[in-house]
């Protein structure tokens, strides 16, 4: 179960599941697969490849019955209108796989094996706000999905060694598993890199990690690097990041584009991808992207997380060292095609969905040898 369509341009969760789909349809396993679509989400397209059975979900609005059921489920929307769904999909199979904290609950009257995959922990992305504010209802009720859920399962999956981690300290009797996240390589062809320089970074700007990032490139990291190579560019693309242009005004060489078609076609535009993520968890999907694009990578340790050392990412720590790798790269083009060509191939290997699903296959087996 999914907990939204799979889609090659959708948000990043549906485009791991195309990669996550792929690979275990490569491994030769048969699957059924249920996932709900909102009316008002930007789902994409769902490949006509993959086996995928779409409920579509109407909103619900705020009463009393659905706030106490928030309470006893938490971030568990998706229990009224899929539960029976996946009930009756899950009759003679021989484990069942739920993608996300929010569909968790969709496993009531569920006899086989059930896995969570779980990718990220709230309280490593965002701080706690005040009580008073409308956000600290929101991330106690992430936090309560997490440490709630983690506990209801007996086999959970991370992306990430530092997810599977914290995901065992919440619940020490269960098999944690972790699997890289995969993407589906064709959609992204390598790019030049060889172009004017231009250094960019693309993610949702609602997203409080994307936020925080795009607001340390652009006040402390990049007039650091435009000092020093005046004709480079700064590209920030991305759902509502438009909105971020009025919070941090886009100094000299910096372009805010907003939400753009395919990630791919923007990453073809640039001789880096300039990340100073402050904090977040679990892999992070534009860095993922860049890397199958062949356009090499700058970034902090917790961008880099999950995805194993390889010069393809280069990993900083301070706005000083962030601001030199990026202009030593922006003007060595013969660097630039090198980082981003082993990059590439790490992809290749490690985050394309064959290779990226082996731990899911073994598990699975796992699972139903368990149950035998």
């Amino acid at each position: 179960m999914l907990a939204q369509p799979p889609a090659l341009e959708g948000n990043a969760p549906g485009r791991g599941a195309v990669g996550l789909l792929r690979g275990l349809l490569i491994h030769g396993l048969d699957i059924r697969v249920v996932a709900p679509r909102y009316a008002h989400a930007a789902n994409g397209a769902v490949p006509a490849d993959l086996p995928v059975e779409i409920v579509d979900v109407p909103m619900i609005g705020q009463t009393t019955r659905t706030q106490l059921e928030r309470l006893r489920y938490p971030r568990g929307s998706l229990l009224r209108p899929l539960a029976q769904c996946v009930r009756e999909l899950s009759s003679g199979v021989d484990v069942v796989h739920f993608d996300e904290t929010e569909t968790a609950w969709c496993n009531a009257g569920v006899s086989r094996p059930a896995s969570l995959h779980i990718h990220f922990r709230t309280l490593r992305d965002r701080p706690v706000p005040p009580p008073w504010r409308h956000e600290f209802r929101f991330v106690a009720e992430y936090v309560a999905a997490e440490v709630v859920a983690s506990r209801r399962y007996r086999f959970l999956v991370a992306n990430s060694i530092e997810v599977g981690k914290s995901l065992r300290r919440l619940n020490r009797q269960a098999t944690v598993t972790v699997a890289p996240f995969s993407l589906e390589p064709s959609h992204y062809p390598p790019a030049p890199v060889d172009g004017p320089p231009c250094a960019g970074i693309i993610g949702a700007g609602y997203w409080p990690p994307t936020a925080t990032s795009i607001d340390r490139l652009v006040r402390r990291v990049w007039p650091k690097v435009h000092r020093a190579v005046p004709a480079a560019r700064l590209l920030i693309a991305g759902r509502d990041t438009a909105r971020l242009s009025r919070v941090s005004p886009a100094p000299p060489g910096v372009e805010y584009l907003g939400e753009v078609d395919a990630a791919a076609a923007f990453l073809s535009q640039l001789s880096l991808l300039l990340y100073p993520a402050t904090r977040g968890s679990g892999v992070k999907v534009k860095v993922l992207e860049a890397m199958a694009c062949a356009v090499p990578v700058v970034t902090t340790p917790s961008g880099a997380e999950g995805v194993a050392a390889n010069a393809g990412i280069i990993i900083c720590d301070s706005d000083e060292e962030l601001a030199a790798t990026a202009v030593r790269l922006l003007q060595d083009v013969h660097e630039r095609r090198e980082r981003g060509a082993e990059g590439r191939a790490v992809f290749l290997r490690d985050h394309s969905p064959g290779p990226a699903t082996v731990p899911l296959v073994e598990l699975f087996r796992h699972m139903a040898e368990s149950a035998a």
